[in-house]
């Protein structure tokens, strides 16, 4: 990781640096390895996020609350933290979701969002 980025939404420095690792479906038993993301955690308002390089923008995540919460792969609850909504080309709302515990993403439809999602 390069330098510690401050929190965009509180101005807090530093942010916290998570550690996501992929541990889930290892094959051959190898250890857990490491998103490609660098994650982030203010520890003063909770924000949370990452970025995609060392020197890239910073995009904030989201901790969803209730069912959404719980990691559906590995069962962790409280793991997962969602993307903001984009519609792609053919129209249909996606977003991503990421569980910090295991390292597991997956892209997902959105359905049920106020103005028509």
């Amino acid at each position: 990781m390069t330098s510690t980025p401050a929190c965009p939404r509180c101005g807090q420095t530093p942010l916290t640096a998570l550690r996501v690792e992929y541990t889930r479906n290892r094959w051959g038993g190898s250890g857990p390895t490491p998103r490609p993301e660098e994650w982030w955690e203010c520890s003063g308002c909770g924000w949370v996020g990452y970025r995609d390089t060392g020197t890239g923008p910073l995009t904030p995540m989201r901790r969803p609350e209730g069912g959404e919460a719980d990691c559906f792969f590995c069962g962790e609850e409280g793991g997962n933290v969602v993307s903001e909504p984009w519609r792609r080309e053919d129209g249909e709302l996606r977003d991503w979701v990421v569980c910090l515990s295991c390292g597991t993403s997956n892209q997902r439809r959105v359905r049920g969002l106020p103005g028509g999602g």
